[in-house]
């Protein structure tokens, strides 16, 4: 069984799949098949478990993403904030307008869901608003976003949030140095970070980090 679910770009993303055994590729198949009879560009992510590769290949889907798990020790890079911005604790940021606005720096990467009230309120989903770091501008604009959750001496992230607009500069690795550095102040010592729809320059600077890719699963687009 597939389901479709709503993104905040035009593609809807396929949920579900096809379950392990003989026939998974063949009713892989014809589950997408149908499903791209809705007419929308369809995004899936090539899990062996529901939706095998060679499923979204034979029917012509392209890789245009991926999730990738980043495991590893605490990293400190050493990365200075972009001129004109200004990094805060979360927590010193209650405005849920600002939040929103950091959080969809999100929005236009391959992965990521839409983001509602229940997403943005302290707290949320037991994230730690005291570790997270949200980006602000000079007009006092969320321009990124580094969520965290400290569990024992891990913590866990998504890779940071950065508006288009400063994807040029240093503001990624600048968020995940200030959340790195509160959670060693918490007693981490190691780092999961996931990640979804970095560009391969951002993967490449995530993995210089002495980060390893515990898990990587591609995300294909039906056109």
């Amino acid at each position: 069984m597939i389901a479709l679910r709503r993104t905040p770009r035009v593609d809807l993303e396929v949920l579900g799949g096809a379950r392990p055994g003989p026939r998974q590729a063949q009713v892989a198949l014809d589950l997408l098949r149908a499903a791209l009879t809705s007419g929308a560009t369809l995004s899936a992510y090539a899990d062996d478990a529901l939706l095998p590769i060679e499923a979204l290949r034979r029917l012509g889907w392209r890789q245009a993403g991926q999730f990738t798990d980043w495991r590893g020790p605490l990293p400190t890079p050493d990365t200075p904030i972009p001129e004109g911005l200004r990094l805060l604790p979360l927590a010193a940021v209650p405005n849920l307008t600002v939040r929103r606005q950091a959080q969809a720096t999100y929005a236009d990467r391959l992965g990521h869901t839409l983001v509602g009230n229940p997403d943005l309120i302290p707290g949320a989903h037991g994230s730690d608003d005291t570790m997270s770091h949200v980006a602000l501008d000079a007009s006092g604009q969320g321009v990124g976003i580094c969520r965290a959750w400290l569990e024992g001496d891990t913590m866990t992230v998504g890779s940071p949030g950065v508006h288009p607009a400063w994807r040029h500069t240093t503001l990624r690795h600048a968020l995940l140095r200030a959340t790195c550095s509160a959670a060693r102040e918490r007693g981490a010592r190691g780092l999961i970070m996931q990640a979804w729809g970095d560009t391969p320059a951002e993967t490449q600077a995530d993995a210089e980090l002495d980060l390893t890719a515990a898990t990587v699963t591609p995300i294909h687009l039906s056109r």
